[in-house]
């Protein structure tokens, strides 16, 4: 008898937490549903009197209930990173497998097109006159460059965002997204009138029905302590500055500005000149 006791006594107790957490899951946000799941594994003893039962039930409560100093803050951010999110394609949201399925894709492509079928990306904010290179995409014939974009536009404008999170991050969805010539950079950096952006649009006809293995992007990382690189252009994607030109015929003469030694500098870390050279020549 006093064995069919304590087993029924066991029984109503675990009854009694589960019913708890049951309640805390269906009242609470997913944001402190690991609290809820965090209290369940604890476990229960073997033994447990109803004593001992309504505690735990008050200290799961009171510690699930807890004002928190991130409840003052205000939850409207995270609100339109949701739907943001939300209105992004599966297979084009930033996270690790997605990016690292599109790097892989424009190794290959370029691997096999070259340069040729690849583009450099640079991302400005409307209200300067700073693009920001962000990356490069590829793409395999039959897709437009537009539309190589338009695919992975919310890919290509967050990774700009965290790479930039003082002059992006805060203006992430009315950022604009602008191409160069692929391996244009040290052009740009030259600010040469060859070279001129084209603005791109964030909804293509045809875009939607294109294959994720059909385009790539490869994102732009920075090294410890490097600054990025950045440069000024017109609306109409010309270079805002002269060109630098080291063999000038014509015109002033003049060294080039701190700026550009280092976006310069930039450009050329990690390359072989030797390579360079050669097919420049």
């Amino acid at each position: 008898m006093m064995k069919m006791l304590t087993v029924r006594t066991n029984l109503a107790s675990a009854l009694l937490i589960f019913s708890t957490i049951c309640c805390c899951c269906y009242d609470l946000s997913l944001k402190k549903f690991s609290l809820v799941a965090c209290a369940f594994s604890i476990g229960m003893p073997n033994k447990m009197s109803p004593i001992q039962v309504v505690a735990i039930k008050r200290s799961i409560l009171n510690k699930l209930s807890a004002k928190s100093k991130w409840d003052d803050l205000d939850d409207d951010d995270d609100d339109d990173d949701n739907i943001r999110i939300q209105q992004v394609p599966r297979d084009m949201r930033y996270v690790e497998c997605n990016l690292l399925r599109q790097n892989q894709n424009f190794v290959a492509i370029r691997d096999a097109g070259g340069a040729e079928v690849t583009n450099d990306m640079y991302v400005r904010d409307p209200e300067t006159d700073i693009f920001w290179f962000v990356g490069k995409v590829a793409r395999v014939s039959g897709v437009t460059l537009k539309q190589a974009i338009a695919r992975q536009w919310a890919m290509v404008e967050e990774h700009a965002a965290r790479l930039r999170p003082l002059e992006i991050y805060p203006k992430r969805g009315g950022l604009e997204i602008w191409s160069a010539p692929g391996d244009s950079e040290l052009d740009v950096a030259y600010n040469k009138p060859s070279i001129q952006f084209i603005k791109m649009d964030q909804n293509v006809e045809g875009a939607d029905k294109i294959k994720n293995l059909m385009l790539g992007f490869q994102g732009e990382l920075y090294e410890p302590g490097e600054d990025g690189f950045r440069t000024r252009r017109t609306n109409d994607g010309m270079p805002k500055l002269p060109e630098v030109s080291a063999e000038a015929e014509k015109g002033e003469k003049r060294p080039p500005t701190d700026d550009e030694i280092e976006e310069i500098a930039t450009l050329l870390k990690g390359k072989d000149l030797k390579t360079m050279f050669e097919e420049d020549e």
